[in-house]
């Protein structure tokens, strides 16, 4: 039996609740994003993603937009380059796919983990939506339920009351004030704290930066320590990116005193680095001697030539294996619900999956299409039958994510993610 559309907000324009929407949307199910931030490009979008051929890319084609995917992924943006601290190459990849690897034999997904700048695939999932479906500076203060039924009042700062939604999604993000309604679990300090630094416009601006990092990504691993160069953007006027990783035992991010030697540690630090300024030559070069001084010179150069945007960036993670009592009503989808840290690069397709998953139980209740017993739980039984698929599926990728984690901050790191990538390449 089919049955009404339910009115569905979505909290928060990231790529998890884009994609939920444009799925939606391409089934004839309209939605409403509200987003805090004034436009699309109000703040700093983060970096490049992989689109893996089994989850991100099936969300894009049940979007309808893997041709637009393609026209935007950028070539060559597979390539590695794995390095010891010494200078030793482990491993180096260019990244050039032909068309029948790319292809797959006449398939109609891209073969291997090929990559998007993530103002870009924002971009394309904004242009797939009505120009109406992403609220653009409307910020939520709360989400309550409707008394005596399964609906819920979502208020806006500065904005009249709204109709009663039958379903909120919360898509926010680490510090998803949605996943409150469901679970008092906050993220998690995973140890590891990166200074995030670009060059922009690198191949005019920094040749020799352009040339280290190549045209995907460069990584060196040593014990505690990490450098992880990634390129983003097309052509003439790409940049490059750098996270400067340094892991400790602490159980709360230190400060960006603690970690130069500027202070002794005092238990809780902010780690937000408020009171030193990171574009200082001398700072840098500090954390540098500090945590890289024995990394072979040539890499410690090309990173201190990188002086833009410097920032100090503790990783969180929410519990692996998270779950939650299910509510009608209220869901969540990406970070919101399963927040990893980078280092097995998953992170975005799991989320992707989520909005899938969650998208078809959706259109499937919608259309009539499912059994009996389960179309009788009602819209309340599509969040149950969708988390916890993403529990089980979640939990999986957040244990890998973890454990990859802890091998890759090893003397030997760089030849476990070798082994990590020669093992995903047997997988597809």
């Amino acid at each position: 039996m089919a049955h009404t559309t339910p009115r569905i907000a979505i909290i928060g324009a990231g790529p998890a609740g884009l994609m939920f929407a444009s799925i939606l949307h391409h089934n004839g199910i309209p939605s409403i994003v509200f987003e805090r931030d004034a436009s699309a490009v109000a703040r700093a979008q983060g970096g490049t993603l992989d689109l893996h051929e089994h989850s991100g890319q099936q969300a894009l084609h049940a979007a309808g937009l893997l041709d637009e995917f393609r026209a935007v992924m950028r070539p060559g943006g597979e390539a590695m380059k794995i390095i010891k601290k010494d200078g030793t190459v482990l491993f180096e990849d260019d990244g050039e796919r032909g068309e029948d690897e790319t292809r797959g034999g006449g398939s109609k997904f891209v073969k291997g983990r090929p990559e998007i700048d993530r103002p870009a695939l924002k971009d394309l999932l904004i242009a797939s939506l009505p120009a109406d479906t992403v609220r653009w500076g409307s910020k939520v203060v709360a989400v309550s339920p409707v008394p005596d039924c399964e609906q819920w009042d979502v208020e806006l700062k500065d904005s009249p009351p709204l109709a009663p939604f039958d379903l909120v999604v919360g898509a926010d993000g680490a510090w998803s004030r949605t996943r409150a309604l469901l679970t008092e679990t906050q993220p998690l300090y995973s140890g590891v704290t990166a200074l995030d630094v670009w060059a922009r416009d690198v191949d005019a601006a920094r040749p020799d930066v352009s040339a280290f990092v190549g045209s995907g990504s460069c990584f060196l691993f040593d014990k505690d320590r990490a450098l992880l160069f990634q390129r983003n953007g097309r052509g003439s006027e790409a940049d490059a990116r750098c996270y400067a990783c340094v892991k400790t035992d602490s159980a709360m991010p230190l400060s960006a005193e603690v970690l130069l030697g500027l202070e002794e540690e005092k238990g809780e630090g902010g780690g937000e680095g408020h009171k030193v300024d990171w574009a200082d030559a001398q700072i840098r070069e500090t954390f540098v001697d500090r945590y890289f001084g024995d990394w072979y010179p040539e890499v410690r150069r090309v990173f201190l030539a990188m002086d833009e945007l410097p920032v100090l960036r503790p990783l969180y993670m929410l519990p692996v294996g998270l779950r939650w009592t299910s509510r009608p009503g209220v869901t969540l989808l990406g970070d919101a619900a399963h927040l990893m840290t980078p280092f097995a690069g998953v992170g975005v397709n799991v989320a992707l999956v989520d909005a899938l998953e969650l998208a078809r139980e959706i259109i499937a209740w919608v259309r009539g299409a499912v059994k009996a017993d389960s179309d009788a739980a009602g819209l309340a039984g599509v969040l149950r039958r969708y988390e916890e698929g993403m529990f089980a599926r979640s939990s999986t990728e957040a244990a890998e994510t973890e454990a990859a984690m802890h091998l890759q901050f090893q003397e030997d790191g760089g030849e476990r993610l070798i082994e990590m990538v020669n093992g995903g390449a047997r997988e597809s």
